[in-house]
């Protein structure tokens, strides 16, 4: 069963200029963003979660080691301040989505026990690199801590834990006259409050008793955390990977990782597609890719002129947005929009045969991995039709990623690429099967959005 806890976090002091203070994820920073939150404040916590090399830095002195300083010193400066008693912290974001839809995605920070993906208990539905993994490894190591949250799902069609939380926030048992808030660069507003009452923290936690936990982002910290807990664990037995029984109780902080959970029955997140921008067609012609995909799809034409392309390119985008709705008939098959560089046309491939995929993998995979955009895209045509290794999308040049449509589409039409094709998000009921049925989607395949903020509350995993 899933165990969560409460715990004392790190918080920053000057609420007020709280914006200037926190960072996104680190996965999502630039190089140039990084500099720029570097100056924005010496505070910022991408000191500490994500900080820069410096020439000259060695083994004793490098950007794990200044992070764990600089956490040290904020905290003896008041800059940071530990919470005063275990606390869960209500966390909510209003956002709008790149449609322009307002939403608000609530949920709460713990700390949960880390299992092992083979228990069943946490689930995951992509897989995972080295590099990130020995970056946040290295990282927890010298500051025994972390900034950011994994962010994960429970299921709770009834919405116990909702009622719960928003009880204590309307009772105000232990929390703040106001909650701590922050703006992010999007525009999206983060709100904290702090719960410290013990009966409602009680509650919660027999309510999350038997829920999985289904990783939404984070797969990379979670494995890290594992990981980390493996290394401490070992350490503190004073002994090799080989040697005796550890010395440790399993209570102990880094036993522990810091969790943000939403209930995926509620209507407040949102995953976003990532489209697939081809950098070069190699020998195929439009006319050969087309051919091929014809086998499978059924081809749509938006073609236009240079005084009608913004009427064709909202007609294209409009007609793939509404293939990706449920429904019984041929407008809720899989579709997908397709670009071509300098071809004055844009083309919608709405799927003919919804078992191609499942005769492809020789029924190996389950129902709901087949009938995944992204497989049938990768399937059908990455690697039928342009003949590309998806096994090598993730580190290498021929498929790249971009989340805005818009954006894809101009970047096709500039020459940067050859062809682009766009997808409609992977639905939340999509990730949990597949989770459940223990699959990892292709690369690539979810974008959860908001993100949450790094920094809001720290775990230090010396001192829960």
């Amino acid at each position: 069963m899933a165990d969560i806890i409460p715990f004392r976090g790190l918080r920053y002091s000057e609420l007020s200029g709280l914006s200037r203070l926190v960072a996104p994820p680190y996965d999502i920073i630039s190089p140039q963003y990084r500099r720029e939150l570097y100056a924005r404040d010496p505070h910022n916590v991408v000191r500490v979660d994500f900080g820069m090399p410096e020439d000259g830095d060695s083994e004793g002195n490098n950007q794990y080691t200044r992070a764990a300083k600089n956490l040290g010193r904020w905290l003896g400066d008041g800059v940071l301040k530990r919470e005063g008693k275990p606390a869960l912290y209500l966390y909510e974001i209003e956002y709008e989505t790149p449609s322009g839809e307002k939403k608000t995605m609530r949920g709460f920070i713990c700390l949960l026990k880390l299992e092992e993906w083979d228990k069943g208990i946490v689930l995951p539905h992509e897989g995972t690199l080295k590099g990130p993994k020995a970056d946040r490894f290295e990282l927890l190591k010298a500051a025994s801590a972390s900034a950011s949250q994994v962010f994960a799902l429970y299921s709770d069609p009834e919405k116990k834990i909702s009622r719960l939380l928003a009880s204590a926030v309307r009772s105000e048992a232990g929390l703040p006259a106001l909650p701590v808030e922050a703006i992010d660069d999007d525009g999206s507003r983060h709100r904290l409050r702090v719960v410290t009452d013990t009966e409602t923290i009680d509650a919660v936690r027999r309510a999350m008793t038997g829920k999985k936990i289904f990783i939404a982002d984070g797969h990379h910290r979670y494995e890290t955390a594992l990981a980390y807990r493996d290394y401490r664990r070992a350490e503190a037995a004073g002994q090799s990977e080989a040697g005796r029984p550890a010395a440790w109780t399993g209570e102990e902080g880094f036993n522990f990782f810091p969790v943000f959970l939403s209930n995926m029955d509620e209507n407040g997140l949102t995953i976003l597609p990532t489209h697939r921008l081809i950098l070069d067609a190699g020998n195929l012609t439009l006319d050969d890719v087309l051919e091929r995909s014809s086998r499978y799809f059924k081809i749509k034409r938006f073609p236009f002129l240079p005084e009608n392309e913004d009427e064709a390119r909202a007609g294209f985008l409009r007609s793939l947005a509404e293939a990706g709705k449920d429904s019984p008939h041929e407008a809720g098959r899989p579709a997908f929009g397709f670009c071509w560089d300098s071809a004055p046309c844009y083309y919608l491939l709405t799927l003919k045969d919804m078992d191609a995929v499942s005769r492809l993998h020789g029924h190996n995979r389950s129902e709901t991995y087949c009938n995944l955009d992204v497989t049938i895209l990768h399937s059908l045509i990455v690697e039928n039709a342009l003949g590309i290794d998806t096994d090598k999308i993730s580190s290498s040049q021929p498929v790249q990623f971009e989340k805005d449509s818009e954006r894809a589409i101009d970047r096709v039409a500039s020459g940067e690429f050859a062809m682009c094709f766009l997808l409609n998000p992977t639905k939340v009921g999509e990730v949990k099967k597949i989770a459940l049925a223990r699959e990892i989607m292709p690369q690539k395949s979810t974008y959860f959005y908001p993100k949450l903020l790094t920094g809001l509350v720290i775990a230090d995993l010396n001192q829960i």
